[in-house]
């Protein structure tokens, strides 16, 4: 509270475990501007699933699109851990 939401969260390699990913969104649900963006990088996938990941965004009224994932140079061709962008779904 003492600092505000943010414009734009980024997570790297911070999920271990699967049983932080709700955590994690909860937390940026709470830090996150309605607008916001958030930057997620899932360097384990074998420990958290990407389509865990994204269900939980979902529960939280994130979504992430194919269209905008982001890859490192050398990653691009592997399509090997990509940056997912997270916005808030659009009320209709």
């Amino acid at each position: 509270e003492q600092y505000g939401k943010q414009d734009v969260l980024v997570a790297t390699d911070c999920l271990y475990i699967s049983q932080s990913v709700y955590p994690l969104f909860e937390t940026a649900n709470e830090l996150l501007e309605k607008t916001g963006l958030f930057l997620f990088v899932n360097s384990y996938p074998w420990v958290c699933p990407t389509e865990m990941v994204l269900d939980i965004a979902t529960e939280f009224g994130f979504v992430s699109s194919d269209d905008e994932l982001w890859y490192h140079d050398d990653d691009r061709e592997k399509r090997k851990n990509p940056v997912h962008v997270f916005r808030r779904r659009k009320e209709v």
